[in-house]
């Protein structure tokens, strides 16, 4: 992965912000931005994970909730986004502390995804957390078309049990449908889901934020 250079990236934000604060389209400034700096492609992608208009942010701010809130609430859980920014926390990949709050990460691996020993890593820190802030039901929703799902909801739904906790694990061709609009706290960095829901919570930021080592972030969180 390419050296991640935060101090030449911030100015380049700020740019990038000022754009969005104004209405301008999303594709063609981050364009305009990355073409004027000479970015490569990850830090274009940086930006476009890490930097939403200050209106846009606030309000995604306000709808999330702390990991205290669970107790005894249903949270429907966007499996592998959540999975995968955990995992790559995990690995010691590069993350993106965004302005509107949430933690993402860079790894651009959501298709090629496979299970492996940070999996089983990733999901006891997950229930770790889960077991210190019960929900009264966990669902876990997967992506059907990436490969293992089935063998993962298997696995999430193995871990409900051995933490004691009540709830379930799908495998869906779409999990956004169950997500979006869904009955709950719905745990995702998605801004296309948060912005759909009453309440989000960063399950993984939470997670990360639980755990003792330093962890690499692209710190957005003063453009707000």
């Amino acid at each position: 992965m390419p050296q991640l250079d935060q101090e030449t990236l911030l100015p380049v934000a700020v740019d990038f912000l000022y754009l969005m604060d104004r209405s301008y389209p999303r594709a063609s400034s981050l364009q305009m931005v990355g073409n004027r700096y000479n970015l490569d492609g990850l830090h274009r992608d940086l930006l476009h994970r890490g930097i939403f208009a200050r209106e846009e942010a606030k309000q995604r701010r306000k709808r999330l909730v702390g990991p205290e809130q669970l107790v005894d609430r249903k949270l429907l859980v966007d499996g592998h986004n959540v999975l995968i920014t955990t995992e790559s926390g995990l690995a010691g990949r590069p993350l993106i502390a965004a302005n509107d709050g949430l933690i993402r990460d860079v790894a651009g691996i959501s298709h090629r995804y496979r299970i492996s020993s940070l999996t089983h890593e990733a999901i006891d820190h997950i229930f770790r957390l889960l077991h210190r802030h019960p929900p009264g039901e966990t669902i876990f929703f997967l992506d059907a078309p990436i490969r293992q799902s089935g063998e993962l909801a298997a696995i999430f739904r193995s871990a409900l049990k051995s933490w004691n906790l009540t709830g379930d694990a799908q495998a869906l061709k779409v999990p956004e449908k169950q997500l979006i609009g869904g009955k709950g706290i719905v745990a995702s960095s998605d801004s296309a889901i948060l912005d759909g829901v009453e309440q989000g919570f960063d399950l993984a930021a939470a997670v990360i934020k639980s755990l003792p080592q330093r962890f690499d972030f692209i710190d957005f969180t003063s453009l707000v």
